[in-house]
């Protein structure tokens, strides 16, 4: 696992600071959860963009019937 050292400002320090306090974390452990998040919410944010990248009604094909093909080759 790999050392951060982050400089935070004193507003943001106690704002996390009293997140941690509240969910029984420490203050890594309040960070990586933010960061864990952020890392989801822009995951899906993604998986959203190249969703929304398919036109409306197009039936999409099932992926084991591919896998399935390919194999049979």
């Amino acid at each position: 696992m790999t050392s951060v050292t982050l400089q935070l400002d004193d507003g943001l320090r106690g704002e996390l600071l009293q997140q941690a306090r509240s969910n029984n974390l420490s203050l890594e452990e309040q960070i990586l959860t933010v960061l864990r998040a952020e890392r989801r919410r822009a995951l899906s944010e993604r998986m959203d963009a190249i969703a929304a990248m398919t036109p409306k009604g197009v039936v999409q094909t099932d992926s084991t019937l591919l896998i399935r093909e390919d194999r049979d080759r």
